[in-house]
């Protein structure tokens, strides 16, 4: 195998590695960073700048504001979400509506250049969500329950113009992320409890397994 062949399937292997890693984050990614740029599906939000909002995109667009600049919004999201099936272990229903619940995602940026060549940006948003709700009775419980992911992005960016072609930007990124899982037995619960007693758990310990819930806060 030749050295170039060799490199070639390296490279491919890393590009695939890359971006399954994508994909999998993309399922908790939140896109609504600016509601100018909803309207037009977010095309071209990297050399765009009609809107404060692009910066935190590309910090290079800094440079092409002239006055300080403001913007501010927030998008509402309004999922539709039902499943339906069985539960493999009990054979019961498994069937869930509108387990999505609404949500609203605000955002805030600010551009101001210093001179020419320089300029300084600051944006509030959210990158990442989510949040799902059964009902406590729900039969997969331990793969229903409640899950609610919320983060805040604090973005500060700095933008330099070298000549007319070229702009070169820099920006720093803290984010704050609060996580809260909830699981429960649900139709595991009868089967939880006729296994602890048959291990010589008493019966009034194994009451209220079935409504037990397991709880992880981040």
């Amino acid at each position: 195998m030749s050295q170039k062949t060799l490199f070639t399937k390296s490279a491919l292997a890393v590009a695939v590695a890359l971006i399954s890693t994508q994909a999998w984050s993309a399922g908790f990614q939140l896109n609504e960073f600016s509601s100018s740029g909803l309207g037009r599906a977010y095309s071209g939000e990297g050399a765009i700048a009609d809107d404060a909002g692009n910066v935190s995109r590309n910090p290079a667009l800094i440079t092409m504001f002239d006055r300080p600049t403001f913007s501010a919004g927030a998008v509402y999201i309004d999922p539709d979400v039902d499943i339906s099936g069985r539960s493999d272990l009990t054979g019961q229903r498994a069937d869930a509506d509108n387990i999505a619940p609404t949500a609203w995602v605000p955002n805030l940026h600010f551009v101001a250049p210093i001179n020419d060549q320089f300029g300084w940006g600051a944006s509030i948003t959210s990158n990442y969500g989510l949040a799902t709700e059964f009902n406590d009775n729900y039969a997969a419980g331990i793969y229903g329950g409640k899950t609610d992911l919320q983060t805040i992005n604090l973005n500060l960016s700095g933008a330099y113009r070298l000549n007319n072609s070229w702009s070169f930007g820099l920006g720093f990124d803290a984010v704050y992320a609060k996580a809260k899982i909830e699981r429960y037995a649900g139709s595991l619960g009868p089967l939880l409890s006729q296994q602890l007693i048959a291990q010589g758990v008493p019966a009034s310990l194994t009451n209220g397994i079935n409504t037990r819930t397991l709880k992880l806060l981040i």
